[in-house]
């Protein structure tokens, strides 16, 4: 039995409250998956949007469904369950969201919120 990533890698573990967001990088994959998505209208049906969606993931080195996620991660801050409830429609899996995410992260376009501080411990109360 294999365990952990092919690469050696260790996976990093987030908790059911965390929030992502797109990077820099994220969101101007994000604008240009948008972009190729207009153009492809114009096309002549599903081989040519298909075609268009591979050639955009390929020149930068993602799948070609990661356009959708990108798209979901551009209206806002989300968590994972967020995130899988919004593109249940389109068929979309906890899991198939869960390895996107991990993808995203690890290519730079999506990243981690910090998670809020909590409010400091009262000081202790002396009775003196």
């Amino acid at each position: 039995m294999s365990q952990g990533t092919s690469d050696g890698a260790e996976k990093v573990r987030y908790g059911r409250a965390q929030k992502f967001r797109l990077s820099p990088k994220g969101t101007e994959a994000a604008a240009s998956y948008t972009a190729m998505i207009e153009a492809a209208k114009s096309g002549t049906g599903r081989t040519q949007f298909d075609a268009a969606r591979a050639a955009w993931g390929a020149s930068l080195g993602l799948s070609p469904e990661d356009g959708l996620f990108l798209v979901e991660f551009s209206t806002g801050e989300r968590t994972v369950a967020e995130a899988t409830r919004n593109l249940e429609d389109c068929g979309t899996t906890a899991k198939e969201v869960k390895a996107a995410v991990e993808r995203l992260l690890k290519l730079g376009m999506l990243e981690p919120l910090l998670a809020a501080q909590p409010p400091p411990a009262p000081a202790p109360r002396r009775y003196w």
